[in-house]
């Protein structure tokens, strides 16, 4: 079986998404599948600048990856992230048919549309298969956030692509039961959806006790109650309320908020810990992969959230190593969205409404005072990464999809 998988980012380009496809590249690799990954030199924002050709090819853990010298300008607005998507879809297409016939083509819904298109057109080309696989639901969730006006032509027109997309794929995979049921409403419904969340290496990040744990003794935090939110500031998650949070709980001395990673949100959320003259946040870049069950594991809670315009449209998958490290959630998130679901269903955190600030500092308060019900979530948390969303059982369906399309190739 030959898998072509199509990605934007890839290790080591610290964007989630691509430790996602290179964790199941290679778990396919290992199950005896011929994969061969077409991606472009890393140009999130916080990721290593690289010096690539034009094309460079390299086999890294029984993958053979394809690395495109597409221009990366990092992500300093919306309109100017289509530079490298585009320089990218366009470069993984006129190389494509180069590429040995694979049975199955993986494409991921970033870039959007453009990313289905090629994964589309290679998979007609080739007469292979075709798996679509939806990170986020475009264009409803950039009209959701603003950044498209609803009904404008610009668009009808991505919902019309985005339709014949999903419509003409073999399988659309999302990642949550509430993205599978927005879908499938749409007004041209898929051939086959199937609904594989998203994953963590269980085997990698595991819970670390707060006496061996590094990453508190580097960042001074060894007394410190650590409130954690890690990964990316964005604009669908609402980090911009953090400040507001972190104000309300000022009171409690020993507690840090401690902020790890970067994106979109970055700027406003600095210029309110300064003007709110807060003393009880911490800012730090994104971390190592290599230091993950650490910093994961530092924090006595976690915080997770997600804006209300975006139910159905995303899942904010920072939730699965949280779980992974054995610590519980306070998210805001929608109510029977897939994040509320999951820290609910596992009975591992508490949920509150988007936005509400006091609602979480309350949740907070509440786990703050009651460690028993701490360790008691923890605990769950941990439980539930293993047995519904480790990386293992991720693989498992994978291999079983890609190899039941194969068949049929």
């Amino acid at each position: 079986m030959h898998v072509l998988l199509l990605t934007s980012h890839y290790p080591p380009d610290v964007a989630a998404t691509g430790q996602l496809v290179a964790e199941m590249a290679e778990d396919l690799a290992e199950k005896g599948a011929r994969v061969t990954v077409i991606t472009a030199r890393p140009n999130y924002v916080g990721s290593p600048r690289e010096r690539v050709r034009l094309l460079e090819t390299r086999r890294e853990n029984g993958v053979e990856v394809k690395v495109l010298g597409v221009p990366a300008l990092g992500r300093r607005g919306v309109w100017s992230r289509l530079i490298p998507f585009g320089g990218y879809a366009a470069a993984a297409a006129a190389m494509a048919p180069l590429v040995d016939r694979p049975d199955v083509v993986y494409a991921l819904s970033t870039p959007p549309i453009l990313g289905g298109l090629l994964g589309l057109g290679i998979a007609r080309l080739k007469g292979a298969r075709f798996v679509y696989h939806l990170q986020d639901v475009y264009p409803e969730i950039a009209v959701a956030l603003g950044v498209l006006g609803e009904g404008r032509p610009l668009t009808r027109a991505s919902t019309a692509a985005e339709g014949f997309l999903r419509s003409q794929a073999d399988v659309v995979v999302t990642i949550g039961e509430d993205m599978r049921r927005h879908v499938e409403a749409a007004s041209r419904r898929p051939r086959r959806v199937e609904v594989i969340p998203n994953w963590v290496d269980t085997a990698r990040v595991q819970p670390i006790d707060r006496e061996r744990n590094t990453f508190r003794r580097d960042h001074g935090l060894e007394e410190a109650f650590v409130v954690g939110y890690s990964g990316n500031l964005g604009m669908a998650h609402g980090a911009e309320m953090l400040p507001a949070v972190a104000e309300r709980l000022q009171d409690l001395e020993d507690l840090r908020m401690v902020i790890v990673g970067d994106g979109p949100a970055r700027p406003t959320l600095e210029r309110e810990v300064r003007r709110r003259g807060l003393r009880n946040v911490v800012r730090l870049p994104y971390q190592p992969k290599a230091v993950l069950d650490q910093s994961l594991s530092a924090p006595d809670l976690h915080l997770v959230l997600q804006r209300q315009e975006t139910h159905g449209l995303l899942v904010p998958s920072k939730i699965y190593g949280i779980l992974a490290a054995g610590r519980p959630v306070v998210a805001a998130a929608p109510e029977g969205s897939e994040l509320a679901a999951t820290v609910l269903d596992h009975e591992v955190g508490r949920v509150v409404a988007p936005g509400d600030a006091e609602a979480m500092a309350a949740a907070i308060r509440e786990l703050y005072a009651n460690a028993r019900l701490r360790e008691q979530m923890g605990r769950y948390a941990r439980a539930a990464a293993v047995r519904s969303y480790s990386r293992t059982l991720a693989a498992r369906r994978y291999h079983a999809l890609f190899s039941e399309l194969a068949r049929q190739a």
